[in-house]
């Protein structure tokens, strides 16, 4: 009976003691993701080659890029891509200035064309990447964190679209390392909750930083793929305003 007794009182104290430890905040756990990502822990800026691989079946594509990014605290990210090659794609320029101002130039046309909102959905010169994807926002903005499990190297999160958010994406399941407090594992739902696409992504230590390196995109419902990876990555370089601008988006190499 004693023991039957020390062992009753042993369960309630570590029920107590489990209750008592502060729950894992999902939100602050985005939170951190987001400095390491585009905030205080981030490079000011970034420059690197990208190279773009589109899988489709048995057909192999390759670009090459090259690409600048400017960390702005508190707002959306700079963007600028420009083509390289293959020949059909060469000085085709690619410009983010915030989520709601995403801009391309086709040398083709010898014009350039906003990216409307309806369109950001679509595919992303060919890939499985969309123009939403290549955008520079944080989740925080336009989904709102849940914690759906915890183990010893990671955490996995719900973001549940914010009502009146214009995004494409329904529900997102975000699995980020402890080791690094970076993204490794996206799922993205669609409104009608089936599963779109799959990122898998692979961040590297660039001097102090993490870098999101590698990024490889699947689309569930076509079966095709596309890696996009950096190389050549230099950071905290005091990139130049006119950089992101519309003038340099036109420009042939640079």
């Amino acid at each position: 009976m004693c023991i039957d007794k020390k062992f009753y009182l042993l369960l309630w104290t570590l029920s107590c003691l489990a209750a008592s430890l502060p729950a894992t905040d999902a939100a602050a756990v985005l939170r951190d993701m987001e400095a390491n990502t585009m905030g205080v822990n981030a490079p000011q800026d970034v420059e690197a080659d990208m190279v773009m691989t589109i899988q489709d079946g048995k057909n192999v594509r390759v670009r090459t890029i090259h690409a600048w990014t400017r960390n702005v605290l508190d707002r959306d990210d700079l963007r600028m891509m420009k083509f390289l090659s293959p020949a059909d794609v060469r000085d085709v320029g690619f410009l983010v200035l915030d989520e709601d101002s995403m801009y391309i130039y086709l040398p083709e046309f010898h014009r350039t064309r906003r990216i409307a909102s309806s369109s950001r959905k679509d595919p992303f010169m060919g890939s499985d990447f969309s123009y939403e994807d290549m955008g520079t926002s944080a989740f925080s903005k336009n989904y709102s964190p849940k914690l759906l499990m915890e183990s010893d190297g990671e955490w996995k999160l719900e973001l549940l679209r914010k009502p009146g958010a214009e995004k494409p994406y329904a529900r997102i399941v975000l699995t980020v390392s402890k080791t690094n407090t970076m993204p490794m594992h996206t799922e993205m739902y669609d409104a009608t909750g089936n599963l779109s696409k799959v990122a898998e992504q692979a961040a590297q230590r660039v001097g102090k930083y993490w870098i999101m390196a590698r990024i490889k995109m699947s689309n569930v419902k076509k079966g095709t793929s596309t890696v996009l990876e950096m190389k050549n990555i230099k950071t905290d370089q005091g990139l130049k305003d006119d950089i992101f601008s519309e003038r340099f988006l036109k420009k042939k190499g640079w």
